[in-house]
């Protein structure tokens, strides 16, 4: 089994409390750049999270299977070079794109961003004399870089690395059997109360709706990369995320 380790089973009203303090702490540190920004991304949508999972003798156990879970995000997104407002300057940076505007041209599609998620990563499973079920709450901060390519009558497709870091803020396994039904508290299991760093990509399309917002479906593949240690089981989770989004732009 992957967890065995009694403790009380999180408030879901102190989850809720999180999530807006998440959201309150990434508009006040955002709001700062916001002379500077060029967009804001609100996204939401669905997990399914696959439990890779080795015992501590290496045998992977596939028994476990994705259950649908929460994905939602916050990010602000800039161009790497603005060439609309290189214009009005007479910086270093600006004669030197000014010089090369095939390189110009070239920068001005790759955009980075940055933001925080909250993420439930859940899994069920059937096995002989049990059914075991995990639901858990994760929250983190994403990373990313990649271009954004305009390809008809204002739709366009951006494809992006991804780097990100999850935390669990509240997690529980169910494990029913015949004899017994119990829960049991993540948050002391050394397989999920560690900070989970990520690495995937994600690809976007999207549609203008005005000169300042647009509409994007997302999909989102990434996967943690914990190793595995003879005498130790290890857990990694690899969500594949579909969302939907808006994008606010320059303002």
């Amino acid at each position: 089994m992957l967890i065995l380790n009694y403790g009380k089973i999180p408030c879901n009203q102190d989850y809720l409390t999180m999530i807006k303090k998440i959201y309150l702490l990434a508009f006040l540190v955002f709001a700062g750049q916001q002379i500077q920004a060029q967009h804001w991304k609100w996204t939401v949508g669905l997990n399914s999270t696959d439990y890779q999972y080795k015992s501590s003798t290496g045998e992977a156990i596939d028994f476990i299977k994705p259950l649908g879970g929460m994905h939602a995000s916050f990010r602000y997104n800039k161009e790497l070079i603005d060439t609309t407002d290189l214009i009005s300057k007479f910086s270093k940076t600006a004669i030197f794109f000014g010089n090369h505007q095939k390189l110009a041209k070239i920068a001005s599609l790759f955009r980075y961003e940055l933001g925080v998620n909250i993420n439930q990563f859940n899994a069920t499973g059937d096995d002989k004399n049990f059914i075991v079920n995990y639901q858990t709450n994760f929250v983190g901060l994403h990373a990313a870089f990649g271009p954004e390519v305009k390809v008809y009558k204002g739709f366009s497709i951006a494809l992006q690395g991804n780097l990100g870091a999850q935390k669990l803020f509240s997690g529980v396994q169910t494990l029913i059997s015949n004899n017994n039904n119990a829960n049991y508290d993540l948050a002391d299991n050394e397989n999920f109360s560690p900070i989970h760093v990520m690495l995937g990509y994600n690809l976007e399309i999207h549609k203008i709706l005005t000169d300042k917002t647009s509409v994007f479906v997302s999909y989102q593949k990434s996967s943690t990369f914990h190793g595995w240690t003879a005498g130790k089981p290890s857990l990694n989770f690899a969500p594949t995320s579909l969302s939907i989004g808006l994008k606010i732009s320059k303002f």
